[in-house]
């Protein structure tokens, strides 16, 4: 018998592996978390939300939000008056489709985190496209990265971090400590869990988004 995974999981194990690639060179001590699932406020929609990826290593934490995009063409259109809008065509294609904006979706996952996470530790979050084929239209935020730039982004957060010296440096206990703490946060929260509170949000009707501010992706 053949198990087809999902699109969203083969693009988060490629992920995961890519940064795995990108950053351990840069750091010499270095934790990767996979589906990181963390509380979220009374009132939210869903009260749970997944991380994807957390890296915890010297300079402090980096959520990455990866997306199974591939082939296809990613753009915004922006507007004074509401969010951006995000758009997915595929190449080859002349119709475009509209996909969640990663930024609002990693900026409440952000905002959250902060609240739950020392004052004085970096918290940083990217949105990482790891398949083959996917281009990037117009302006887009610094924090949308490909694989192309996972080498750039590990040497600019060691270099940064190291550098400005605006929050303290880890050493490997305190990277350690750090893994601990987000897995407490997690605490008895699964996978699982987090799919049911999301099947139950869509058999409610639909609100609107707040407009958020994106952590990270200004």
């Amino acid at each position: 018998m053949t198990i087809v995974l999902p699109q969203s999981a083969v693009a988060a194990s490629l992920g995961v592996q890519q940064l795995a690639t990108a950053f351990s060179p840069a750091f010499s001590h270095l934790r990767i978390l996979r589906n990181l699932i963390i509380p979220m406020p009374s009132g939210c929609a869903v009260p749970t939300a997944r991380i994807d990826a957390v890296i915890v290593c010297e300079t402090g934490v980096y959520l990455f939000e990866i997306k199974a995009w591939r082939n296809a063409f990613v753009y915004r259109k922006k507007s004074d008056e509401a969010p951006p809008r995000w758009f997915l065509r595929l190449q080859g294609c002349t119709r475009a489709r509209e996909v969640k904006d990663p930024a609002w979706q990693g900026g409440r996952k952000t905002t959250q985190l902060r609240s739950l996470l020392p004052d004085d530790l970096r918290l940083q979050y990217f949105v990482l496209l790891p398949c083959e084929g996917v281009e990037l239209e117009g302006v887009m935020p610094a924090a949308v990265i490909t694989q192309q730039d996972l080498p750039y982004i590990a040497r600019l957060v060691r270099n940064n971090g190291r550098t400005a010296r605006t929050y303290p440096l880890l050493d490997a206990q305190a990277v350690d400590r750090t893994v601990q703490r987000l897995l407490e946060i997690q605490g008895d929260l699964s996978l699982e869990t987090h799919a049911q509170n999301c099947r139950e949000r869509i058999e409610r009707p639909s609100v609107a988004w707040p407009a958020v501010n994106a952590m990270g992706l200004q």
